[in-house]
């Protein structure tokens, strides 16, 4: 259930520069992408509300041509009534298609945008919390997004409605008039409120329902589902999804019933101002066409300051993911272009400390180490040891400040590392995880993934899966290098191993001068990954490969091995010296080595 936490989350500043603003970007990039069908919604939405101002005045027509002598005094303006009847429904069918084709090309735009913004983020901006949250709300709001304009639209135009329907009444009553207008008022106050509060819960809300779609996907997903059938404990993972379901409906349930007093409200001030104007109309003495004229105007004014506060409280609703997704836009400061730097002489680093947000003590704490090309080093440790966080360092993709906790020096070829830019530095290295992608795309284009590269031969693809020993099995496939890997999509299935394979042919591919596995071989059997690092082993002398491994009898080749414990180096040696007995190596792998 909801926590204090989140009845005291703060809201977000909702005013009328954010709205405005909001307004005039969602117009801007409507007509951006598709002036024509934006003008033609325009059009159509203005036809409509002009409409219902038309009708009072050729209703009173009908009403005074009526009481003439003959039938056919009434016949022309009963054919314009009739006209607009018609052209009220044929331009309804246009504003709406032409809405929907609008919206249509906005939101491919949007998405384009998102998904571009997404794929030059540095690791390390990925790796941010709060920037994750800015692209998943980019990718979640699209649609929203891609309605803005013609909510915007909407409500331009239900105010013009309500003023020319205020202009018919004129004639008939001033004072209907001014109420018919002044009737705007309270739903434009109503939805303005209730989109500020909608908008105050939404990250509350937020937070639980996509903690619910995670929990959920995990009893959707083939290998996760499967695990926890096997298992028998996929009803846990269902109650868990359902009490985070809870915790947004009851947010959402305790919203609508504040929305609903505040709609009641609304819809009673309104329906007093428009009760005036009828008494209005009635008292004026403007004649039967005048009584009938004004009531319809009444009637039709009800519709139109509903209509306006509707799209009103729509494009407020909106303003807030709006200005999200102009910031997510503003993230990257160019689309960086990665070049692979195949060749690289020395690595180095000194006393780098990391202490991660939260944590008791640091995860690396003054570690240093230095490669040379040609050589294979390892990182070695039990699980939480800081072999990863130190390859994170190395990398950049966690930050280092000398005057802050996370400081020392990196240096690539006598350069310090933290002057390049993130795509110069992640230039130089080539990384495979035991949290590997699994991309079911063709062969050909899931290996291609290791450079930025566009111009590959099939050849060099083949040479990388052939180094990763992954070749023989791709010849296999029905399809070679066209064979659509994962079942998702109708493709071939692979074991991990299989899977780890293909990433590794990645790297091949990749030929960046500095190597880094990080448990490369977790998922392949022993004999095989024998023959991967013999392999490694092979191309060692155009790089520096770093290898983090829990298996013994791969360090037996390594040049060097650093033996890291809380976070620090404690241990550096080949693995024959390290292998003595007292030496925390020998404790680490004591069981192995059995």
């Amino acid at each position: 259930m909801p926590t204090e936490e989140d009845d005291e989350a703060s809201p977000r500043a909702l005013g009328p520069r954010v709205i405005l603003g909001g307004a005039f970007w969602s117009l801007r990039q409507a007509v951006r992408t598709n002036p024509r069908w934006v003008a033609l919604a325009a059009l159509a939405s203005l036809l409509l509300a002009l409409i219902p101002a038309a009708q009072v005045s050729v209703v009173a027509w009908v009403v005074e041509s009526a009481a003439g002598s003959t039938w056919k005094d009434a016949l022309v303006p009963v054919l314009v009534l009739t006209a607009l009847v018609g052209l009220s429904q044929v331009v309804s069918s246009a504003e709406n298609l032409t809405g929907q084709r609008a919206s249509l090309r906005l939101r491919s735009d949007l998405v384009r945008r998102t998904a571009a913004t997404a794929a030059v983020l540095t690791p390390r901006r990925i790796a941010d919390s709060r920037i994750h949250a800015l692209v998943e709300g980019g990718r979640n709001s699209t649609f929203e997004l891609a309605r803005g304009p013609i909510s915007v639209i909407s409500a331009l135009s239900a105010i013009v409605a309500a003023i020319a329907l205020g202009a018919a009444l004129l004639p008939f009553s001033a004072l209907a008039a001014g109420l018919v207008v002044l009737a705007l008022v309270p739903s434009l106050i109503t939805f303005s409120w209730a989109a500020r509060m909608q908008d105050e819960q939404f990250d509350k809300e937020t937070r639980h329902a996509f903690r619910a779609r995670y929990l959920l996907d995990q009893l959707i997903d083939r290998r996760t589902a499967s695990e926890l059938a096997t298992l028998g404990t996929g009803p846990k993972v269902a109650v868990k999804a359902n009490d985070a379901h809870g915790c947004a409906t009851e947010i959402l349930d305790r919203t609508y019933a504040r929305l609903l007093k505040g709609d009641l409200l609304g819809g009673v001030a309104t329906a007093l101002l428009l009760g005036g104007a009828l008494i209005a109309v009635l008292n004026a003495g403007a004649g039967s066409g005048g009584l009938i004229a004004g009531v319809l105007g009444v009637i039709a004014g009800l519709q139109a300051t509903r209509g306006a506060g509707f799209a009103l409280g729509d494009v407020i609703s909106v303003a807030p993911k709006i200005a999200r997704f102009r910031e997510l836009e503003g993230l990257p400061d160019a689309a960086p272009t990665q070049h692979v730097v195949r060749e690289v002489g020395s690595l180095e680093a000194h006393g780098l400390s990391i202490t991660y947000p939260g944590g008791a003590r640091p995860a690396v704490q003054g570690a240093s180490l230095r490669a040379v090309a040609g050589e294979m080093i390892a990182l070695v440790g039990v699980n939480g040891a800081g072999k990863t966080t130190l390859v994170s360092a190395l990398m950049g993709i966690v930050e280092l400040d000398s005057g802050g906790p996370d400081h020392g020096v990196v240096e690539i070829d006598g350069v310090d590392a933290g002057e390049l830019s993130a795509a110069e530095r992640l230039g130089r290295f080539g990384l495979v995880t035991q949290e590997f992608g699994r991309y079911e795309m063709t062969v050909r284009d899931a290996v291609a993934l290791g450079t930025p590269r566009e111009d590959l031969a099939d050849e060099e693809i083949w040479q990388a899966m052939d180094a990763a020993r992954a070749g023989d099995l791709v010849r296999r496939l029905p399809g070679g290098l066209d064979t659509m890997l994962g079942p998702q999509f109708g493709g071939v299935g692979l074991s991990g191993g299989q899977w780890q394979r293909i990433a590794l042919a990645r790297i091949h591919l990749r030929g960046a001068g500095i190597r880094v596995l990080d448990e490369p071989t977790s998922a392949i059997d022993a004999e095989a990954e024998q023959e991967v690092f013999a392999q490694l082993r092979e191309t060692a002398a155009g790089h520096i490969t770093i290898v983090v491994s829990h298996r013994a009898w791969t360090l037996r080749g390594m040049d060097r091995i650093h033996v890291l414990e809380e976070g620090r180096i404690v241990e550096t040696g080949t693995y024959e010296e390290l292998l003595v007995p007292g030496t925390r190596f020998a404790e680490i792998f004591a069981q192995q080595l059995s």
